[in-house]
């Protein structure tokens, strides 16, 4: 398993009416966390990018359990758990303070520029599953 975590504080804008953050605000923040995984083992998603490698999130699943509101600040856990293969599914808890507000998780494939399936990069997989050696 490979783990990695980032802080937001909730910005007025991210919230309606109520003060509550909208529901669609938390998937920008998973791609917080999730980028911030990739770094955690030595991928980069912009030089993945520039070499016309792309992890287009192809499902997701977010379960609210308590409102987020403006001023908190919230932390975002982003984990890859199971063994990856051509398929990668990175778990996210996000919460405030000891307080969960959401868990859910993102289902991410690789593809070319035309957006083509491809190969998973040798270097980024070796990297990656070095984290999960003796499962």
């Amino acid at each position: 398993m490979i783990s990695a975590s980032t802080s937001i504080n909730v910005r007025f804008a991210e919230t309606d009416a109520m003060g509550v953050v909208y529901h669609a605000n938390y998937l920008p923040w998973c791609e917080c966390a999730r980028i911030k995984l990739l770094e955690s083992f030595g991928a980069n998603y912009a030089d993945m990018y520039t070499a016309g490698i792309h992890l287009p999130v192809v499902e997701e699943c977010l379960k609210y359990k308590s409102p987020a509101k403006f001023g908190d600040s919230v932390t975002i856990v982003a984990q890859i758990r199971q063994k990856p293969f051509a398929r990668i599914k990175v778990e996210y808890e996000i919460k405030v303070g000891e307080r969960i507000a959401a868990t859910g998780y993102t289902v991410h494939v690789f593809v070319n520029n035309d957006g083509h399936p491809i190969k998973p990069p040798r270097d980024f997989m070796e990297k990656l599953l070095s984290f999960f050696d003796g499962e």
